[in-house]
């Protein structure tokens, strides 16, 4: 068996897989175990617990990783698997309205290239100057406690960054960043924040937000981003504010096109976690029970 990704989803595939007696490897394009685990525990430190259960497992039941291996059908092939788990996550495109493609709007999924080492030229280029220090930093150590710890005192980026996106992920970024030292304002595009998390989680997301500075604006329907603002509308007022930095934590959605050009190779797979549908980290873990407990 062969699991592609080494985020939550594939963490719990191999281990599932491997405890109902498949000889189990996984590979990931990343140089270390977690994928968007790993980058969560930047923003929620109890992630962080579970992720050292995971590596634990993944010890003890001697599972075979492969990390910094891009998954293609040539590369896939060449493994020979009899079957694979497809577990590459969710993707966070960016924002179609105005000034959406400028390189100072980032995506969770590129910000993550940085942190984690795997962007690409292209993504490299548009950040160089801020996460891309903050990538080599996190490949030095791939302590999360530490990178976090770190940040408190240093972080390359501008002083103004804007957040697109009031979910639980633009919620705990935005409180990340003020925490240091950035003046955050947060855009959501609908009265409530926090969905689809029950309450009182999602009241204390808000509230912890606020708690650190971060200015909220729900309702916001964003008219487009300049080279150093935001600008929005909330009913028949018009807003801006200053922005080194736009991070659009909205729009994510599910895709695996590996997994349909495996198909079409002839290589049965299934596809778990956020790449079949967005769920948290608690969805992708279930989802990958789910479909690999019947194989």
């Amino acid at each position: 068996m062969l699991v592609v990704g080494a985020g939550p989803a594939g963490l719990e595939s191999a281990r599932v897989l491997t405890e109902r007696g498949h000889r189990v490897t996984v590979i990931d394009k990343s140089d270390r175990l977690g994928g968007t685990m790993w980058f969560s525990t930047m923003t929620t430190p109890d992630n962080e617990r579970l992720l050292r259960w995971f590596k634990a497992e993944i010890k003890r039941l001697r599972i075979a990783v492969k990390l910094n291996t891009p998954a293609t059908v040539e590369t896939i092939r060449a493994l020979n698997p009899d079957h694979v788990i497809v577990a590459t996550g969710a993707v966070r495109p960016k924002p179609d309205f105005p000034g959406g493609d400028l390189p100072i709007v980032q995506t969770g999924d590129t910000l993550r290239a940085m942190m984690l080492g795997t962007a690409t030229a292209e993504e490299a280029g548009a950040v160089l100057s801020t996460l891309g220090k903050m990538g080599r930093l996190s490949g030095v150590t791939k302590s999360p406690e530490f990178v976090r710890q770190f940040t408190k005192f240093w972080l390359p980026m501008g002083k103004d960054v804007v957040v697109i996106g009031g979910s639980l992920v633009g919620l705990e970024l935005a409180e990340f960043l003020a925490e240091r030292g950035r003046r955050v304002t947060l855009l959501h595009e609908k009265q409530q924040l926090g969905l689809p998390l029950a309450m009182p989680r999602r009241w204390t997301a808000v509230s912890d937000a606020k708690k650190h500075g971060v200015q909220i604006h729900r309702n916001a329907v964003i008219t487009r981003i300049t080279e150093k603002s935001v600008e929005w509308t909330v009913g028949e007022e018009s807003f801006s504010a200053p922005a080194a930095m736009v991070v659009y934590a909205d729009g994510t959605t599910s895709a695996a096109p590996l997994a349909g050009e495996l198909r079409e190779a002839g290589i049965p797979c299934d596809v778990v976690g956020d790449a079949g549908a967005v769920n948290y980290i608690h969805g992708a873990i279930h989802s990958s029970w789910k479909v690999t407990a019947e194989l």
